[in-house]
């Protein structure tokens, strides 16, 4: 058989992404703040969008300001105001979705409060933002420079210590190497000690610390309780921390019995001395849907539609340059894109709202009495339902939160696989088994330490039937020590 080259006609079917459907699943997968700097982005490189609240203050614009502005127009000026033709993604895209009823039947929220605000200001500067109420506190590092400021003279040693400070660890200890920074500043390794050891002395107490102990050694030592007991049983933590208390108290040279003591002055300390100055700004988490209990005893799930900006778009800005042949091509291609996003953003939503609306219909139990009715249920129970692909379960869920009466979940936590057993019981949640063992162990009698055992046969008798191992796997997942662990950490 002679190998040379031609030319075939091969047919067959394949799956493609298209960039629009690789968008739409990104889309998907967003948290609420990702969509946003998205939809950011957007804004400002299509002309074609606009948010709704920026197109009602452009309009508010236009009305009359005073009195004499009226007697120029008609008698009833708002009613010769041609309508606009703006149209929003609920208007253009009603049948998207349309499958999913009584998603736009939801009761608006109540801004009574804010119009209040708002409309009783005297000027900007007056009005109460959010934001003003935030804590301006000062950050960590600004109080060291203070300190800094105060207790070092030598403009030298200035220097020296802001560049220490800067080697600082969030948890407030020192990780720099101090013969590098010597050598760099071309200074004396005493001279960089002398000014670490006098860092060592600024609040909060414990602050440049090299290590744990030393850094437990600095408060003691600030409230004058440093003893030669709590200093040997410092340098030897590691002891302390495997529950070797003879060995401890042979070191310590004292009784056993004191080591709870001194056990119990070390857990006044501070092991993180800068944990309570915060170097970030904190982040809160914004729920996606809320669900809200009716009299009636059902829930209503309802999307959180304040925290996404709501999109229009500008079809008289459209219809403005349209005639413009040049125009024509960029103004086709970003309608495409503007309406691609509208209704991109209103599959998410509803999406969102469907899977949250079957978590509910399936967890009624843990609404109601809470996490140990909690039922085993999957990805796939979810799309199967909804007549979805798993994986979009899966990016639904992904990042996004839940308001409800038991608190606020991430849309992930309700998901979990039936309890393992050698019954075949299939009707009890993993997360349900674990929150049972921590409880039992929380309340176990410090004198009568519940084994694995134990708790194979409490739980049985309550119609939980797993194995010993499964208990194994829960407890270390949970990070819970061993009964015997647990038996030498409660007997001090």
């Amino acid at each position: 058989m002679a190998l040379t080259p031609k030319l075939e006609i091969k047919q067959s079917t394949s799956t493609l992404l298209t960039p629009q459907l690789r968008q739409a699943i990104g889309l998907l997968q967003m948290t609420n703040l990702e969509l946003n700097e998205v939809i950011e982005q957007e804004l400002l490189r299509n002309p074609l969008l606009e948010r709704e609240d920026e197109h009602l203050s452009s309009q508010d614009d236009n009305l009359p300001q005073t009195i004499d502005d009226l007697n120029t127009k008609a008698e009833n000026p708002y009613e010769e105001a041609p309508i606009s033709n703006d149209a929003d993604y609920q208007n253009d895209f009603d049948d998207f979705g349309s499958d999913q009823e009584g998603y736009d039947n939801f009761e608006s929220t109540d801004w009574s409060d804010y119009n209040t605000s708002k409309t009783n200001r005297n000027n900007d500067d007056a009005f109460d933002y959010f934001e003003q109420r935030l804590s301006k506190e000062k950050s960590l590092y600004d109080i060291i420079d203070e300190q800094i400021g105060v207790h070092f003279t030598n403009s030298g040693d200035k220097i020296i210590a802001k560049i220490l400070s800067e080697q600082l660890d969030r948890a407030g200890y020192f990780r720099g190497n101090l013969e590098d920074i010597a050598q760099r500043l071309k200074i004396s390794l005493e001279r960089t000690r002398r000014v670490l050891k006098k860092l060592q002395t600024f609040e909060p107490s414990g602050i440049f610390a090299t290590s744990l102990s030393e850094c437990l050694k600095i408060q003691l030592t600030d409230r004058d309780e440093l003893t030669y007991e709590l200093e040997a049983l410092l340098d030897n933590l590691e002891l302390l921390a495997e529950r070797k208390f003879k060995e401890l108290a042979k070191i310590c040279d004292c009784e056993i019995e004191d080591i709870a003591e001194l056990t119990a002055v070390i857990k006044t300390l501070n092991p993180k001395p800068a944990s309570d100055y915060l170097s970030e700004k904190p982040s809160y988490i914004i729920p996606d849907v809320y669900i809200k209990r009716l009299k009636n005893g059902e829930y209503r799930v309802e999307l959180n539609q304040m925290s996404l900006p709501k999109l229009l778009i500008n079809h008289n800005y459209y219809t403005t340059l349209k005639k413009d042949k040049k125009a024509h091509k960029f103004l086709r291609e970003n309608m495409s894109h503007a309406n691609f996003l509208m209704k991109a953003m209103h599959s998410r939503a509803t999406s969102i709202l469907r899977v949250s609306e079957e978590i509910v219909l399936r967890q009624y139990h843990f609404f109601e009495n809470g996490i140990e009715h909690l039922k085993p249920m999957t990805l796939k129970d979810i799309a199967e339902a909804l007549s979805v692909n798993e994986s979009t379960v899966s990016r639904v869920t992904t990042g996004k939160y839940m308001s409800t009466p038991q608190g606020l979940f991430e849309l992930k936590y309700f998901f979990s696989s039936a309890a393992g057993s050698y019954i075949g019981n299939d009707d009890t949640s993993t997360k349900v088994i674990k929150h049972k063992i921590k409880c039992l162990i929380d309340n176990e009698d410090p004198k009568h330490i519940l084994s694995d055992d134990k708790i194979v046969q409490i739980l049985g008798q309550e119609g939980i039937k797993i194995a010993r191992r499964t208990v194994t796997k829960y407890r270390e997942s949970m990070s819970i020590p061993t009964s015997g662990e647990r038996k030498r950490i409660k007997r001090v």
